[in-house]
């Protein structure tokens, strides 16, 4: 007995036409979809600037004994101090937010930041030292209480060196320059 023959050899060679409406329109649907969602992701950088310096410039400040002011975050404190002694060093205790977790007193900061800030009103740089397992948050909100002079706040005046007028401060300390990141701090 022979085999019959196949069915596609005699037939006619059927072209098949792909439907490609659905795939179209979920691509614009997407396309429209992700061009929406972006309309909403706001990008914030804060800028840091990188310490540069040569051995010369070391050399003239430490003889000029600088502020250097100092924020060191600890996870049960938060210590505000020079390390030329030029001011007393300020030890402020976290407090217990709502989650249960020690985060820094920004308020006291921040009001200390102030008093120092009457004492030397031309230092702009304070360096940033927290310690190894600091969250996002807490960096930012610190950050924040260290840069940013509230409407709340008294005013602070700075003399103009080529005007001689006193002239309101807008930022406490602008120049934020991260010091150990990877210490403990």
């Amino acid at each position: 007995m022979f085999k019959r023959p196949s069915a596609r050899r005699k037939g006619k060679n059927r072209e098949i036409v792909l439907n490609l409406v659905p795939i179209l329109d979920a691509m614009v649907t997407l396309i429209a979809f992700l061009l929406f969602t972006m309309a909403f992701v706001a990008l914030v950088s804060t800028e840091s600037p990188f310490p540069q310096t040569s051995r010369e410039d070391v050399q003239q400040k430490l003889k000029e004994r600088p502020l250097q002011l100092t924020v060191s975050l600890r996870e049960k404190e938060t210590r505000i101090w020079s390390p030329f002694e030029k001011i007393k060093t300020h030890v402020v205790p976290n407090t217990t937010a709502s989650t249960g977790e020690n985060v820094p007193d920004y308020k006291s900061i921040h009001e200390t930041l102030i008093e120092i800030k009457k004492q030397f009103p031309n230092e702009n740089k304070i360096v940033l030292v927290p310690f190894a397992a600091a969250p996002y948050e807490i960096l930012i909100g610190i950050m924040d209480a260290m840069r940013v002079l509230e409407q709340t706040d008294p005013p602070l005046f700075r003399k103009n060196p080529a005007t001689g007028n006193d002239e309101p401060m807008k930022a406490l300390f602008p120049d934020v320059v991260f010091g150990n990141l990877l210490g403990d701090g």
